[in-house]
């Protein structure tokens, strides 16, 4: 019985000394028992801003609302009347963009590509040409001397295209004169010239060695008797 006493009589202490704890105002005690006994700190409770007073009113606000912001923007995207239009107009407009990009690209690609092309065209050596023998120039008036068993005079005026010749001119033998036609080729200094008599038709095949403006060589003779005779001939040019 008597060690219940004591414990309870501690209790009661104890509990005296908690009250007093509550009771003083520890930022500035006064250590006077009866002051401190009497007084307490009062501490006074205020909502938060934006909250209501009670928990009960808060849960009424917080019942309906949603974190989603259904407010219709003043303007629609792309400037359409509705979201189905505005959408569309948003989809074509992305795609020209898109259009847009991809042709600058494909310009810069080309213009990327055609700068290396001419780049490479510009360093690149010219092919080498064969160079053509030079071909010796017989254009202009002749007059050569035909020579066998009779002698003939014969004056043409040739002109001449690249390697081919052609002209016109007269032959004379004895008293006669015909009219030729004359043909041929030139090659480094070797003129071939076939000459055509005309009324009495016979062909001259003339091989001819050129040399600073005259021709010396040999012919060989055909007439329309299938008689046929070999002779010299020298010519030069006069204009």
């Amino acid at each position: 019985m008597r060690l219940k006493i004591i414990i309870l009589s501690l209790l009661l202490f104890i509990a005296f000394l908690s009250l007093t704890a509550l009771c003083v105002d520890w930022a500035n005690p006064s250590y006077n028992a009866t002051e401190m006994l009497s007084s307490g700190e009062v501490t006074v409770y205020t909502n938060p801003t934006g909250f209501a007073a009670t928990p009960q009113a808060q849960r009424e606000l917080e019942k309906n609302k949603s974190s989603l912001d259904w407010t219709m923007p003043s303007t629609l995207t792309g400037g359409g009347s509705s979201a189905k239009e505005s959408r569309s107009q948003a989809e074509a407009a992305s795609q020209e963009a898109e259009t847009s990009t991809t042709a600058t690209s494909t310009a810069t690609g080309e213009t990327t590509t055609a700068s290396a092309t001419s780049t490479a065209t510009d360093t690149e050596l010219p092919p080498a040409q064969a160079e053509e023998p030079e071909v010796a120039g017989v254009e202009g008036s002749w007059y050569f001397v035909l020579s066998d068993s009779a002698e003939r005079d014969l004056a043409v005026i040739l002109f001449q295209k690249g390697n081919d010749v052609f002209g016109a001119g007269k032959i004379k033998e004895g008293e006669s004169t015909l009219d030729v036609t004359a043909s041929g080729s030139v090659a480094d200094s070797a003129l071939d010239l076939n000459v055509v008599s005309l009324g009495t038709i016979s062909l001259y095949k003339l091989k001819l060695d050129l040399s600073e403006g005259s021709a010396s060589g040999e012919y060989q003779a055909y007439s329309s008797g299938s008689d046929s005779w070999t002779g010299s001939a020298e010519g030069e040019k006069t204009a």
